[in-house]
């Protein structure tokens, strides 16, 4: 497996997702060289984050973990309560975990289905705190959803949600079944979730998003 972000990267633009192996520190240095920048989703959080499974009552508000718990969560973008989410979200666990990360990518027929029109013109409401804001779930290729932030004000965005809930049937799973493995999501063209991890609650996967710095493609 490659632990250059580089090459990571270019199969993530090509098919959605790419896997490796590598340390963190390396992979930032990568995305460093590569005029990356790093994202933080709250003001209060540093660039790097663990993730663990949580019960609803000690989940942040508007978490998904707030409404779904240890459960299985639905596809979502991360970063959707911010005005610009980030480009790639760098997944990366220490040991090994029976609870697959789920990944959804947009077939070309998606795009061309009337269905598409409900992603690109349904308006949501996105609760971001005291700076809340109306968004689409698409915009050109670019996906951006998630329903513990997103709520939906009409009826095509109803219509869109329930399009994201049904296509969560044809995740693919990504399984951390080596130590030290990594997975770089193509955050604008690809939905990802964790399935229900109730059997795995000391389950931790560290996390870091980068938003592209010009021409770094």
């Amino acid at each position: 497996m490659t632990s250059r972000l580089e090459d990571l990267a270019a199969q993530a633009l090509k098919n959605g997702w790419a896997s490796g192996s590598g340390s963190l520190a390396s992979l930032r240095l990568n995305a460093g060289a590569m005029g990356w920048n790093e994202v933080t989703f709250r003001r209060t959080d540093p660039p790097v984050t663990s993730l663990r499974p949580l019960d609803t009552a000690a989940a942040k508000p508007n978490s998904l973990s707030s409404r779904y718990g240890m459960g299985v969560q639905p596809l979502h973008t991360d970063g959707a309560h911010l005005p610009e989410p980030p480009d790639f979200v760098l997944l990366m666990m220490e040991e090994t975990s029976q609870v697959p990360t789920l990944l959804w990518k947009a077939k070309i027929i998606d795009y061309q289905r009337l269905s598409y029109l409900d992603l690109q013109h349904g308006v949501f409401l996105v609760n971001n705190g005291g700076e809340s804001f109306f968004r689409t779930a698409a915009s050109g290729l670019d996906l951006c959803y998630d329903p513990g932030c997103m709520d939906p004000c009409d009826e095509r965005s109803r219509r869109a949600a329930a399009f994201f809930a049904d296509a969560a049937k044809s995740a693919v799973e990504h399984h951390w079944d080596e130590p030290g493995k990594v997975l770089l999501i193509n955050n604008r063209r690809v939905l990802h979730a964790r399935a229900a991890a109730e059997s795995e609650p000391d389950r931790e996967i560290t996390r870091i998003a980068f938003s592209v710095g010009e021409g770094s493609e």
